[in-house]
């Protein structure tokens, strides 16, 4: 994922848009969050949203709206379950989230400043994004953290896909993404592909398991 700053009007969303159209002309899957402040969704006064559910869905006939009551870290647990192959993240300064593209003079935490950048924006995403980690620092990186991993890719001192964090595995708790190691996930993996290969039906691509307790 990668994580796009800055003051209001400085670029951001335009970024963002020809990123993810340069992405999807090549055949990436990309997601896309983006901080609305306290602003509210248009379906508050649509019948949608005035329904006191906790979760609704308005659906049209190409376009489907979920309301959900979600923090950006299960934003990115539910994104993460959906198999994205890149996320961009617009606003949310005050996290770090992943490597960041910084305009309007925003240089803070690991950020590439958008007027050193040289390339078409989604050769930006594939050269900056890393993974979502939850900041497990498992030290099998070079540079220890996981927040020092991003300080270096954006320094061009460490390749993104120096992060041993698996991708293929994606565990939530409480709708939270839970930090896994390589050897863990590969655990996991394994232990969930081997019950759930023996059952009928169950030799898919994708397993998604929900545990309630």
């Amino acid at each position: 994922m990668l994580q796009v700053v800055g003051p209001k009007d400085s670029g951001k969303t335009s970024f963002c848009e020809e990123a993810v159209e340069g992405l999807r002309g090549s055949g990436y899957r990309v997601g896309y969050v983006k901080s609305v402040g306290e602003h509210h969704l248009d379906l508050r006064d649509r019948d949608t949203g005035r329904v006191p559910a906790d979760v609704r869905v308005g659906m049209a006939k190409k376009e489907t709206v979920l309301l959900l009551d979600l923090d950006i870290d299960s934003v990115l647990g539910l994104l993460a379950l959906l198999g994205f192959d890149y996320v961009l993240i617009e606003g949310f300064k005050s996290r770090e989230l992943g490597v960041r593209v910084g305009f309007g003079g925003y240089t803070e935490g690991p950020t590439v400043p958008a007027e050193e950048l040289d390339t078409p924006p989604a050769d930006v995403v594939e050269r900056y994004a890393v993974k979502y980690t939850a900041d497990i620092n498992c030290g099998k990186c070079g540079p220890g953290s996981c927040s020092d991993f991003r300080r270096a890719v954006a320094r061009g001192k460490e390749d993104p896909d120096g992060c041993a964090v698996p991708e293929d595995v994606t565990v939530l708790v409480d709708g939270k993404p839970l930090g896994l190691n390589l050897f863990v996930g590969d655990l996991v993996k394994s232990v969930v592909e081997a019950l759930v290969g023996n059952l009928k039906g169950g030799d898919g691509d994708e397993v998604i398991v929900a545990i309630r307790r």
